[in-house]
């Protein structure tokens, strides 16, 4: 078949991506090293800001796919959707909690402003597990304000809008040259977290199975790649974040690598506290079971195969 011909028969498939953070790497890997293009799909990489609104889109069938963490995708299931996890990108909390120098410690934070991107988006739920774990409560203790992007946080703190806010890499590193402290790397607090998660819907998976499949090798060859190719990898980080500054590149990945698995499994300890989370208002979490939000079938075919 010709390039022409090949380019021609490619299929179509959208993939909403979230916010500038190493957390959806696999994404553009799987684009910039052509793993979309090998399997015959020619990609539409969406980028929508927040997970509540990804996830609106997924249910809503204006993509196939989506990046997006776990919280919204378990709320939509719990409420009749049939959204469901069909790989687990990043299972752990991947931010840093940042603040002005004047903040010391965690109870430090009382009475202080601090910068999320949304409401129940991955940056909000992942600071109230943190304050949590530090005994604070988020309606009370703080004042937790919307920012809409996690660079434009890090632009709110130094503007003196807020005290400190959730922030991923590479803008935590920025914010440490800029001056701001890190008061702590939520992975190091051991405080379980299904992050983002490659998702589709069951409806989805019923009507064409042999997709998802390529999608999914795609990511797992694209992962692969982030594994074993720093240059390569580098060099897409500076495009998706429009920075040529070698320290924060070479942080953002060193502090991502640990994080990618080969076959990424998602995490459902970290789905069960989202679970937990959730129950704390909604009868129906506390009910539910973790494996009911995910499907692992894909990842177990294409480990089977050898990719």
């Amino acid at each position: 078949m010709t390039f022409w011909a090949a380019l021609a028969s490619a299929q179509t498939v959208r993939i909403a991506i979230g916010a500038a953070s190493v957390a959806h790497l696999p994404g553009w890997m799987a684009l910039e090293g052509g793993y979309f293009s090998r399997q015959g799909l020619t990609p539409e990489l969406i980028f929508i800001r927040g997970g509540p609104q990804t996830v609106a889109a997924l249910v809503g069938g204006d993509v196939a796919f989506a990046q997006v963490y776990s919280q919204p995708l378990v709320a939509a299931k719990l409420g009749g959707g049939d959204t469901v996890i069909v790989a687990g990108l990043i299972n752990q909390p991947l931010f840093s909690v940042m603040a002005i120098q004047a903040i010391e410690k965690p109870q430090d934070l009382r009475g202080k402003k601090l910068g999320i991107t949304t409401f129940g988006s991955a940056t909000d739920l992942a600071l109230r597990l943190a304050l949590k774990h530090w005994g604070l409560k988020p309606e009370g203790d703080v004042n937790i304000l919307q920012i809409r992007g996690v660079p434009e946080i890090l632009s709110a703190m130094q503007a003196g809008v807020i005290q400190g806010g959730t922030v991923s890499p590479p803008t935590n590193m920025m914010a440490i040259k800029a001056g701001f402290r890190e008061l702590a790397y939520l992975p190091k607090l051991g405080i379980s977290f299904q992050h983002t998660t490659l998702a589709t819907t069951r409806r989805q998976l019923a009507s064409n199975r042999e997709l998802a499949l390529k999608v999914m090798r795609s990511y797992a060859l694209a992962i692969r790649r982030i594994k074993t190719d720093k240059p390569f990898t580098i060099k897409v980080l500076a495009k998706y974040f429009r920075t040529n500054d070698q320290e924060v590149l070479d942080y953002t990945y060193n502090t991502g690598l640990p994080l990618f698995q080969e076959i990424p499994y998602p995490t459902l300890q970290g789905i069960q506290s989202m679970l937990d989370f959730l129950g704390e208002k909604d009868p129906k979490a506390r009910q539910a079971k973790p494996s009911e939000f995910v499907d692992t079938s894909l990842l177990e075919e294409i480990e089977k195969a050898g990719l």
